[in-house]
Parts: structure tokens; sequence; C-alpha cells
């Protein structure tokens, strides 16, 4: 089958001109992607928009970001080294860099090497902008938590002129078109408030507090007309996006309509003249794009169908261009029509239909304007009914008449599925399985009862949710058709596990990526980092069910059903010495069934947390795949023994109000 690359940490340069990301190879190795979108850079000024690739050398730890001038700066870095490596790419002369593929990046394939830099420092990223003769700005985090914003600049490649916060920041938002003022939120003891920094003389100081509310967090801003938009509220505590008018005074203004629009709303960028923006409006796993006129306060809906859009997008005088993804299409860069200062005819006519879409179709990986052939994703989402509510899922296939039926639990836990695309998911269903991805109890983006419902109770109403699913598609399915078969990641592997313990004879397979089997035993065997994670969420008490303490290790004589487990033994995030426990308690447990359900758990050298997503990934993946939809007709379809009782929700348990983010080393799109 002929498939689309695998793009990830999609970025823009400060005027959205260039674009770059991370693009796969067949055997999982990453190498730098590179667009002129405009094609104002030489040697492509006045032709389409042009794309390059460089050397298979990155991983999923390396920042990559295009420079206004058509460089390309990557970032390299080692988790918990506090060493990473610089290098700046130019591109290659047409005469030396034009291949049959499209063209390479100096340095990678090209004529001439990068420049190089090795910068100590305890974290560090890359934000577009700056002065003038400024590549984009270096953010270091300290080890004492203050925040360093130093100039990336050439010949040679140096970090200089340092300035000093007091606290982390988050996003650096222009207030100006010289790149020397921006806005952003500065950590301090009651949380983080909104403060301006200018870069000419290294000076900060702190918003003047709304007369009419609070500022909650910088959103977006366009220094063309002086848009500021944040999420702030009026003075109920009902958080909304407001105008910010910045002044001796600040001012904030609610528009109506903006805030009316149905579901979670993000600015993801601003035309260059600052009079429409983007937006990303999500409802669950569903998300739509929208387009939104400032001065009239009009929303309206982009000619794109419901999909996934990445929080980052560029609006240039050539267009707005998102990174789009569904179920069977990876995410790649997306024209949208009617967008451009100086609309092409032939690309706005060819998205008249709104339900038709099209990735790059050409070997550049140009932004395609094109069509799909045969019209949508072929994704919907569904409601399953428990008795405790109801919660949504992603569905790929026919779940009732597939010959395999795989259920996808994802990690996080603070995460959901959404119609965006999964390499794994799209390579089980390209092999005739049926996926069915659902966003159970604990998952986010289903308001705050819903995620909050398993803190202090993991693998307690989570698991209860699963398990009420497995018997609705076994019940929705022919007598004689196999069990549905399992997948998890991290914590949807923990969860996966605790599922093939509770109903032993419900399932026919599982397969585990990165789990751990306790949260209990995680604290004990993790990083600092994961172990306050798990401190913030509450451990809670034992439920008081059948099942007992939520203990893999303890429950592994359960489990009855063939079982693959993938670890990376470089795993910053789940230590791999999870799952040689898992293998050890796999072993102790013995006995008849072990021949009838083989278990094989394998550490990857060299991997980390995504093994599937590193270099050797597309053989695990292989096997994976093949493990999923190898039908074992023998399995019996009995669920659990009538006198096992497991709790539907948390039971004696500290609650607690902490709300963090997901367990994970590989934040895709760098802020």
């Amino acid at each position: 089958m002929n498939r689309r690359p695998e793009r990830i940490s999609f970025r823009f340069s400060a005027r959205s001109r260039f674009a770059a990301c991370l693009v796969a190879t067949a055997d999982g190795a990453l190498a730098p992607g590179w667009w002129d979108l405009d094609g104002t850079h030489p040697p492509y000024a006045g032709d389409p928009p042009r794309y390059r690739e460089g050397a298979p050398a990155e991983t999923t730890a390396t920042q990559v970001l295009p420079t206004e001038d058509g460089g390309l700066l990557r970032l390299r870095g080692a988790a918990g080294s506090g060493r990473h490596l610089l290098l700046l790419s130019r591109p290659a002369p047409a005469s030396a860099a034009a291949t049959a593929t499209g063209t390479s990046l100096a340095g990678t394939r090209g004529p001439y090497p990068p420049e190089e830099l090795v910068v100590e420092a305890r974290g560090l990223r890359l934000v577009p902008g700056g002065p003038p003769g400024t590549l984009a700005l270096a953010v270091e985090t300290t080890h004492d938590g203050r925040t360093r914003v130093r100039r990336v600049r050439a010949t040679p490649l140096r970090l200089s002129d340092p300035v000093i916060l007091p606290g982390r920041v988050t996003a650096l938002l222009p207030l100006d078109g010289t790149g020397r003022r921006y806005a952003t939120d500065l950590e301090g003891p009651d949380g983080y408030r909104p403060v301006s920094l200018d870069l000419r003389d290294g000076t900060w100081h702190a918003l003047p507090s709304p007369a009419n509310g609070r500022i909650h967090r910088l959103l977006l801003s366009a220094p063309a007309s002086g848009l500021l938009l944040t999420a702030s509220d009026p003075g109920d505590g009902r958080l909304r996006i407001a105008h910010a008018t910045l002044g001796d005074r600040t001012r904030l203004s609610f528009p109506d309509r903006l805030n009316s629009l149905d579901g979670a709303v993000l600015p993801l960028a601003a035309d260059p003249a600052g009079e429409r923006v983007a937006l990303r409006v999500t409802r669950g796993a569903r998300a739509r794009l929208f387009l939104y006129d400032v001065g009239a306060d009009r929303p309206r809906p982009a000619a794109l169908p419901p999909g996934a859009f990445h929080p980052v997008a560029g609006w240039s005088t050539g267009g707005l261009r998102v990174v789009y993804a569904t179920p069977d299409r990876p995410a790649d860069l997306v024209t949208v029509p009617d967008t451009a200062a100086h609309p092409d005819p032939a690309s706005t006519a060819a998205h008249l239909d709104p339900t038709s879409y099209d990735a790059p179709s050409s070997s550049l990986g140009a932004p395609s304007n094109t069509p799909d052939a045969d019209g949508t994703s072929h994704a919907a989402t569904e409601w399953f009914a428990t008795p405790s509510g109801r919660f949504e899922a992603v569905v790929l296939g026919d779940r009732r008449t597939a010959p395999t039926v795989v259920v996808a639990l994802h990690g996080g836990p603070e995460d959901h599925w959404t119609l965006g695309h999964d390499p794994v998911l799209a390579r089980l269903s390209d092999a005739g399985a049926a996926v069915v991805a659902p966003n159970q109890r604990g998952s986010t983006g289903y308001g705050r009862a819903h995620a909050e419902a398993i803190h202090g109770a993991w693998g307690v109403p989570d698991l209860a949710d699963i398990r009420s699913l497995v018997r609705t598609l076994t019940e929705q399915r022919p007598p004689d058709a196999e069990p549905p078969v399992l997948l998890g990641t991290s914590y949807g592997g923990f969860l996966a596990l605790l599922a093939v313990c509770a109903d032993p004879y419900a399932w026919a397979r599982c397969a585990v990526i990165a789990p751990f089997l306790s949260a209990r035993g995680l604290r004990e065997r993790s990083s600092p980092a994961v172990r306050a994670l798990i401190d913030r969420h509450g451990l809670g008490e034992p439920p008081d069910d059948d099942l007992g303490p939520r203990d893999v290790e303890r429950l592994a004589h359960r489990i009855r059903v063939p079982l693959l487990a993938l670890h990376g033994c470089d795993d910053p995030v789940v230590p791999v010495d999870e799952t040689r426990r898992l293998r050890q308690a796999l072993a102790r447990a013995g006995g008849p069934q072990r021949a009838l359900a083989p278990h094989d758990c394998l550490d990857i050298p060299g991997a980390g947390h995504h093994p599937l997503q590193e270099r050797g990934g597309a053989g695990l993946t292989d096997r994976l795949v093949s493990f999923l939809t190898a039908r074992a007709p023998d399995r019996r379809r009995t669920l659990a023994p009538p006198e096992l009782t497991v709790a539907d929700a948390a039971v004696r348990h500290r609650r607690s109000p902490a709300v963090f983010g997901h367990i994970t080393h590989d934040e895709r799109t760098p802020p």
C-alpha cells in the first residue's frame, strides 16, 4: 500500500512564510522537512510552495524551527542531560539542491555543513521571532525555576542578550512588528500573571490589571491591529475569551458570538492584518475549524470537515495553513480556502465541497488544495451507555461484522482520542480489523467531572466503563465471533492489563506498550517528576471490591489471554522494570493455561517511551498488528465469573482537586 508519510512537530516561522516538521521514514527514523510556503525565497521566488527534506538523523526530542531568512534550526537534546546541540542549515542553491523528489537541506543532504553550537541548559525551547538580525528566541528554564530568554544569532551561531524573568513563562506573544516587545504569562506565588517583556533593554513589567475582570491566560496576539485575545472572566468566575486593550488601564471586552460557540475554543492564528482569527472548536473527539471576523464578531465554519487540528497554524499573505488529520490520513499542512490576500481562483475552487479533503499528493509535500476523490474519512464517533452514564468512542470499521475488534485505550490518563490519525490504529484498520477507541471516565474533553472521576481511583471507574464496553461489543456481534482484543499504551496499558485480569475470558488477546503495574509501584520506581505527578493526582485507598488493590503484579495469575508487551529500555517516563516485573509475575503464575495463553514481554534496547515511533518502530508495528489480528478460534466467549464484583465508581479514596498533565515526555509541538 502506498502510504502517506507520518509527520510530527510542525512549526511555522515568525511571519508564517515557512514551515517545518519531522517526517518518519519507512524504518521509523525521523528526518526534518521544510516548506517555502509562499515561494518567496530564492531559488523559488514566484514558484509554487516547495518542500525539502533532510537526512533521517533526528528523534522525537528534536525541535525544528524555520527562520524567516530561509534557514532551518534544529535543537537536539537528550532527556535529563542538560546538554543540547543547536544546528542551523541553509537552503542549497537550485543547481546543487535539485533532486528527483524535491530539494534537500544544506548540511543534511546538501553540499554545505550546518553551523553547530553546543548549549548547556536544563530546559530549552525555540520560539519564532526576535528583533532584526535574530533567527529565533531560545527560552530556558533554569535550575531555580527562573526563565532566561536569549536571541539566536548567526555567523557565528550563538545565543546572546539574555533577559531574566523570575519564574516560568508560557508562550511569547509579539506586541509589535519589530520583534522586540512580547507578552507572556509569568508564574508567581499566586499562579500566572500577564507581563510584557522588552528585549531592547531586558526589562519586564506586569500588565495593568483590567478594571472589568481578570486575565487568566494570554492566548493570541496580532501586532498589526493590536489584537490580544485572552482567557479571562468578567468577575463572575466564568472563563471566556476576551479582547484585551492595553494602556494605562487594561480593558476587557467579551464578544457575544465568539463566546457562544459550542465547544472548547482555541485561537490558532491571526491573518497578517489582524482582522480575522482561525479558531479550533472542539467537542469531545471532534474538532471544527472556524474563521472569526474580529470587527463584526462573526465566526463561520471553514470548508474542512471535522477532524483533528494541531494547536499550531500559520497565516501569511499566501493564506491560512493548518495542520489537519483524520483517522485515515496522517497530519499534514492544508491550505484553507478563501484565506489568501490574493487568492488563486483555481485553488479556491478546489475546496468548494466542504466534505472533502486531501493531504499533500505530490512527493514535494506541498499543502494540498485538491479534494479527496473518494470523499470523507470512514471513521465515526459513537456513544456507549453504561450503568453510570455514557462515553464517546472513535470507531473505525464495522465493529459488528469485522473479524477482529480492537479496543484501544489511550495513555495519559489525562488525554482522549480524537478524529486525528494514529498510525497503529490506521494499520489495524488496513488489516481488516475494526477499532473502538473509547474516551472512558478519566478522559479529558468532556467536562471536569468526567476527567476527575478517576482522581485517587486509577483503575476503578474507568475499568468499569471498559468492562461495560466489552459486554456491549460482545452482545452485538455474531455468537461465533471472536471476542474483542485489547491494546493499551502507558496508562492505557495499565488499564488493559486490569481489564484482562477482571474478565479473563472476555478478551481474545492483549498487547501493551510501556505499561505500569500499579500507581503505588510506579510512584516508588519512577522519576521525581512522575512521583510528583502521582502525588498531585492522589493515590487514594484500595477499592472495596472483589478485585481489590489495582496491582497487576498481584493479579497476574488471572490473565488467561495471549499477551504481548513492548517496552523501551531507555523509557524516562515508565521504567522498563515495570514490564520486567510483569514477565516475572506471569512466569510465577504458570499453570496449564500458560501453554494456551503465551506471553511475550520484550525490552527494546535504545528505545524510549514511544518505541513504535522511533528507529526500528516499523518492525515492531508489524509484529504488533500481526499479533492483534491473528485469530484464535478456540477462545471462549465467557465473561468473568458472576461471583466477581468490581466497583463502578471511586470508593473509599481521597479526592484531589488537582488537574495535571500527561505522563509523557514527548511534547510533539513545542510552544
